[in-house]
Formats: structure tokens, sequence, C-alpha cells
């Protein structure tokens, strides 16, 4: 079974996943049910390292993953080892660092072919890793893990005639929805230097629909838009600094709803612009978490 993956080929996959609504043909329906992306897990065992819900050869098999890696914790580290940052930050999955050459290889536990990097208490950290690999569809590639959780997602339209691109994340820090959760909507929230939710909410459909609106509403305009475009949201930020302020204080203090309140006062003071730019992101995401199965058959 071939695995070759160029970085130019997952570039373009991450490209076209962020490209504006025009661009695409697929419609937009992650929002209509649950990805692996998306479902809850259980926030006293699932919800953070070292993930004491999964079973014990997979907690065995995060710590010898986690311990290989640990010498790559830097993106400088990262870049030493062959790894290239394919594009900027993606909402909810941090910057990708690609290593082509591993791509080539069958799918290794101990050799993650992607490192993750998102910014945490103002550094770029490794924050978690993926697999990747191209074959039909329906592929016998085993996931490199038991739980039921860990599934291969799927880009159909990033490999030849009836093949796909699958990918697995994995994730090192807290994840919003467990240890491979295709988003992790904890990183915009670390970025911005604001206290994440309490994992426990992401069990209530309401509280999540929020959680992860406030999550990509925080994610700055994307290099491609402009210095202009970043400075217009930096003022925006600044004005809203006290909302911002209730957000975290409430996060803090475990307090749902005073969050709540906090987060409908955040929501409501968004620009039609910034929703609808929210409203896209998470669509488009939360399908391009899923497989070819579970879209029915589009891709993405």
């Amino acid at each position: 079974m071939a695995r070759i993956v160029s970085v130019v080929g997952v570039t373009m996959a991450v490209v076209a996943v962020m490209a504006p609504r025009s661009a695409l043909s697929q419609t937009d329906h992650a929002a209509d049910g649950h990805s692996h992306a998306s479902a809850p897990v259980s926030c006293t065992t699932l919800a953070s390292p070292p993930w004491t819900g999964l079973p014990d050869a997979d907690r065995l098999q995060f710590a010898s993953l986690q311990q290989t890696m640990a010498a790559l914790r830097t993106p400088e580290a990262a870049r030493a080892a062959g790894f290239q940052p394919a594009l900027g930050n993606i909402p909810g999955m941090g910057v990708h660092y690609v290593n082509s050459a591993r791509g080539r290889d069958p799918v290794n536990i101990d050799e993650p072919d992607h490192l993750m990097f998102s910014s945490v208490d103002g550094r770029e950290q490794l924050v978690g890793a993926a697999f990747v690999f191209v074959d039909v569809p329906d592929t016998d590639e085993p996931i490199p893990f038991q739980s039921e959780l860990a599934t291969w997602h799927d880009h159909p339209q990033f490999a030849d005639e009836g093949r796909t691109l699958h990918m697995l994340h994995v994730w090192f820090i807290p994840s919003s929805n467990g240890p491979f959760a295709g988003l992790n909507f904890w990183l915009p929230y670390h970025s911005a230097g604001i206290a994440t939710p309490s994992s426990c909410w992401m069990a209530d459909e309401a509280d999540a629909n929020r959680i992860q609106n406030v999550s990509f509403a925080l994610v700055p305009p994307s290099a491609r838009r402009g210095p202009e475009a970043l400075q217009r949201y930096e003022a925006r930020q600044a004005e809203r600094s006290e909302l911002l302020a209730a957000l975290d204080a409430a996060a803090l203090a475990v307090d749902h709803d005073a969050w709540v309140a906090a987060a409908d006062v955040f929501l409501a003071d968004l620009t039609q612009v910034e929703r609808r730019t929210v409203e896209v992101l998470l669509s488009r995401l939360n399908m391009a978490q899923m497989s070819s199965r579970e879209r029915g058959g589009n891709s993405n």
C-alpha cells in the first residue's frame, strides 16, 4: 500500500479546507451532527493526559510516543529533524510540521508523519502529532490504537482517483474532545491567553456549540488577509477586553452559568462578517475531520 504523501499535497489539502466557500462545491453539513472531531468524551478520564479512560495498551503507546517526541518539543528541533511547517495556524489544530520522508514508510506509532505546534503560555509548543497515508477509502490499514475513539478521517480529493488521504490526530495536551479529536477547541483559548471552559460542559450540545463558536471567534485572521485585517482584529479584541476578562474569570471559577452568560454577550458582540467567518470555519473544519463514510461519500 502506498503512503507517499508530499508536503505539497498536504499543504493543498489544508489550503482547500481553509478556502473561501466559493472555491469548494460540496455542501457544508458537518454542523448537522457529530463527527469524531466534535463528539463528547468523558470529562474525567478522557479530557487530558494521561488519558486514564483509554485501554492500558493505548496509554502505554501514548507514553512511549511522548517520550520519543520529547526531543522534538520545539519548532527548531522539529525542523532539524526534517519536519517543515506546511501552512500557518489552522484553528483547532495549530501548525502542521510535515516530514515527507516518513510519509513513504508504513505507519509507525513511534514515528508520526506530522507534528502539531501551537501557542501555549506565550510560546510555540508541541501539542500533538498525526499519522498520514494514502489508500482506498475502505482502508485495511490498522489503527495503531485499540480505543474506538481512534478513527481515520480522510480527504478523497487529495489522492489519485479511487484513493484518499487518511489521517489520525493524537494530542499531548488537554483536548476538548479527547486524545484523538480531529479538532482541539482549547487551542485558540490558549493562544488568546484565556482559560479554557470545563471539559464537562462539552457533554451538553448547546454548551459545546458555544464553546466551539467562542473558540473560533478568538482566532486571528490569516496572514493571507493582510496586515490591515490583523490590525482590525487586534483593535476589536482590545475593545472587548472586559468581555474576554469575563470569559476568563468564569472559566477559572468553573462557573457554568457565568461562563454561558459571558459567552453569549461575547458572541452577540461579533460583527456579521465575524459570525459568518466562524460559521464557515466550523462547518468546513468539522467536515474535514470526518471519514468518507461519515460524509456519505462527499469529498473534502
